[in-house]
């Protein structure tokens, strides 16, 4: 008996040692697969980064630009006007935004986008000292810049992985901050418009990178072209079962939608519905909140700021080292967020950064109180730029970049053009507001009074925050979509669940 048994023991063993070399086979597969898929995500969205970059160059170049220009004794209506143009024009790049990229699709509202940019930074650059033509390319640019503000967000969060989302849309923050420096950087050793010409160089980069690229799967899903989506998808993120349950339910999703009302009908009623109309509030707050916290106005006023902080009396050039040091700061603390947000949730970020951003402001204000009443005698350039430094570090960690990640994940993807396109909308408005009320605001309550504004602004933000703000971290896109639709954690355990097991086709 035990002869006879061998044969049939050896069979078993031989067919374990061949599974167990199949599984091995679809590891090592899957895995070159969802590397693969990585990189291909890393390459559009550098593209995406480069636009980006050109739209953070659009908000520091009035830094540079201004003290250049000074020596023409404009008026300080005019001065707000130049910084303030672009932020002006934001407010119309949203509008068209959300339209274009419903319309058009993502990849080519956002390539049109680009070649748009290249023309204002072209006519900032040779025109020569003729202040209406630069507006006119400040407003251009300013264009393309609220154009990108919700496009740039919705495609990276469309065609990325839920374990690398949050690092790629933390990059596309990363990306603003990187081209408010290389514009300070510029203009620093260079005349304004040899800078601006080079600022053009990384839109044209940006755009060639998005011709080339796949159109989102999500809207082709949404245009009802399943076969066009189902390419997109696999060439953006591989075909693991995990990716497969993924594409699966979003073609299922699309499927049980109602296709023969109008688009005006259908607009009608999903407005209504709690996925849009309750991350639209949240995300309106947010942006809000980040643009009252005064991240926009240092980057406008830099120098300007600088010099406060430091005394009058300084050098004209340390003013200059001061700004590109407070750059490469923000520089630093975005890629630090970068990766924070790989590991971490987007709650325990976004009050951290709220708590510490809110205590710097509210210190650095009152130290200056102090050092005006002559309660301190002498202003004290450690003190002072050190509390600059550390609001500028927490702030960049989580306030300034968190809602430009979530504008692209909180919204459902049959409303997600207007939704986002209004929630910018909100940023645009504040943006142009805080701007152009700067000076008028330096002049009337005095720096010390503007970051005791700032501050009292950004804690009540936090405040609200920290009741209504979701956790994203690790979802899905329909998950996310799922929990303000049922206003459950529940449900979204459930779903899942129900994505985990469910078998690939």
């Amino acid at each position: 008996m035990d002869h006879e048994r061998v044969p049939e023991l050896e069979k078993i063993v031989k067919n374990g040692t061949e599974n167990g070399i199949c599984e091995k086979k679809v590891d090592v597969e899957s895995e070159r697969d969802s590397s693969t898929a990585f990189r291909r995500q890393v390459l559009v969205s550098t593209g995406n980064f480069l636009l980006t970059l050109a739209a953070g160059a659009t908000a520091g170049f009035s830094a540079i630009l201004i003290p250049q220009l000074r020596h023409h004794k404009y008026s300080i209506g005019t001065i707000s006007w130049i910084a303030s143009m672009s932020s002006f024009a934001l407010i119309f790049g949203n509008i068209i935004s959300g339209y274009l990229m419903d319309r058009l699709g993502r990849k080519r509202s956002q390539f049109l986008s680009g070649i748009t940019f290249v023309c204002g930074w072209a006519i900032i650059a040779f025109s020569n000292d003729n202040l209406g033509l630069i507006l006119t390319g400040r407003f251009i640019t300013g264009l393309c810049q609220g154009w990108l503000g919700p496009l740039g967000p919705v495609f990276v969060a469309e065609f990325s992985s839920p374990d690398y989302r949050g690092f790629l849309l933390a990059a596309l923050s990363l990306g603003i901050a990187v081209g408010v420096f290389v514009s300070h950087l510029l203009g620093t050793f260079l005349r304004w418009n040899i800078a601006a010409l080079l600022c053009g160089v990384f839109p044209l980069i940006g755009s060639i990178i998005t011709y080339f690229a796949p159109e989102s799967p999500a809207w082709y899903a949404s245009q009802n072209r399943i076969d066009e989506c189902i390419k997109s998808f696999q060439w953006y993120r591989g075909t693991s079962p995990a990716m497969k349950a993924e594409l699966d339910r979003m073609i299922h999703e699309q499927s049980q939608k109602d296709n023969s009302k109008s688009k005006l009908q259908q607009l009608s009623q999903n407005i209504k519905k709690p996925e849009f109309w309750k991350p639209l509030g949240i995300m309106m707050i947010f942006f809000l909140i980040t643009q009252l916290s005064g991240i926009n106005v240092i980057c406008a006023y830099t120098t300007e700021m600088m010099k406060e902080l430091m005394g009058r009396h300084s050098d004209k050039s340390m003013a200059y080292v001061a700004m590109l040091s407070v750059d490469m700061l923000r520089c630093a603390s975005l890629v630090a967020a970068c990766i924070i947000l790989r590991k971490c949730g987007r709650r325990p970020l976004a009050m951290f950064s709220g708590i510490f951003t809110t205590l710097s402001l509210i210190t650095l204000a009152v130290y200056l109180y102090l050092v005006e009443f002559n309660v301190i005698r002498h202003l004290s350039k450690i003190v002072s730029l050190g509390l600059m430094a550390i609001y500028i570090i927490v702030s960049n960690m989580g306030i300034s970049p968190l809602p430009w990640n979530m504008v692209g994940e909180l919204f459902a993807s049959e409303t997600k053009g207007l939704g986002s396109g209004i929630s910018v909308m909100m940023t645009s408005v504040a943006f142009f507001v805080t701007i152009k009320a700067a000076p008028y605001m330096f002049q009337s309550i005095g720096h010390n009074g503007a970051y005791l504004f700032y501050g009292v602004s950004t804690l009540l933000g936090t405040i609200f925050l920290y009741f209504f703000l979701p956790e994203t971290k690790g979802k899905t896109l329909l998950q996310v979509e799922d929990y303000f639709r049922n206003g459950s954690k529940k449900e979204e355990v459930d779903e899942r669940t129900q994505l985990n097991d469910k078998s690939p086709v």
